[in-house]
């Protein structure tokens, strides 16, 4: 893997853990983890990499599940193309995702960090 990619790859990897630390830290957000959970309160973490586009080799996008106790938290994601990275960030309550639709990848990610 060239410098210049593992570089992009280490800089969006900190990038979307700091976006993670404020989306679950901001207080009445209907999105948030519950206003009295913190980031150091995730038990259950399970990251997976992949490839979605067939022209971009090597798996440099991922999807990033944060769970605490009570199955609830984010699911981030990560996909990289060659013309952008683009970076979403879903809320997950109880086990499931609060209105929005998760991916086939997003689904799996999510039973595995359940199950684990």
């Amino acid at each position: 893997m060239n410098l210049a990619v593992l570089l992009l790859l280490l800089v969006n990897l900190f990038w979307t853990l700091y976006l993670t630390y404020l989306f679950v830290r901001k207080k009445g957000n209907t999105a948030s983890v519950s206003t009295s959970e913190t980031a150091a309160n995730f038990t259950k973490i399970h990251l997976v990499r992949f490839n979605p586009f067939e022209e971009l080799g090597g798996d440099q996008s991922f999807i990033l599940v944060l769970l605490d106790s009570h199955l609830s938290g984010v699911i981030i994601t990560s996909l990289h193309a060659k013309e952008a990275t683009r970076v979403y960030a879903k809320p997950v309550k109880n086990g499931q995702a609060q209105d929005v639709v998760l991916s086939k990848e997003e689904k799996v990610a999510l039973a595995k960090a359940i199950k684990n």
